[in-house]
């Protein structure tokens, strides 16, 4: 059973998990035009999706301790991108692009909330760990 200090980590494996069958099943989802070379680089960015949420269940699983802080904290620093990104999308600084109106998954302004909650949860995990 999770713990509120583990929570973040469950919440994790259930955001990405989409995220990464979209990357891999349907990159061009994400680019336009789709060179080959670009669907395996996609294809590859969502399999390590799929990595970071096993290690993401296995801090579920296991009693919360100083590690598992530490990792929390890099799973804020991996949450920071794709804010970054959904950021850049919403603004239009993409170099020729337009404010993306794309719904991949919700759109920019869904990724963007998304990610910026799950960067505040891991934050505070840790932060403040099992307190």
């Amino acid at each position: 059973m999770p713990t509120a200090a583990t929570a973040p980590f469950l919440i994790h494996a259930l955001i990405e998990s989409p995220a990464a069958f979209t990357f891999i099943f349907r990159p061009s989802s994400q680019l336009q035009p789709l060179p080959a070379s670009a669907a395996l680089i996609l294809q590859s960015f969502g399999g390590l999706l799929l990595t970071s949420n096993l290690i993401a269940l296995a801090f579920v699983r296991r009693p919360f301790d100083d590690v598992a802080r530490h990792v929390a904290l890099a799973f804020s620093f991996w949450h920071i991108w794709p804010c970054y990104r959904a950021y850049m999308r919403l603004n239009g600084r993409l170099e020729g692009e337009a404010p993306s109106t794309t719904k991949t998954l919700g759109g920019p302004v869904v990724h963007l909330g998304v990610h910026v909650v799950m960067l505040t949860m891991f934050l505070c995990t840790w932060y403040f760990g099992n307190a």
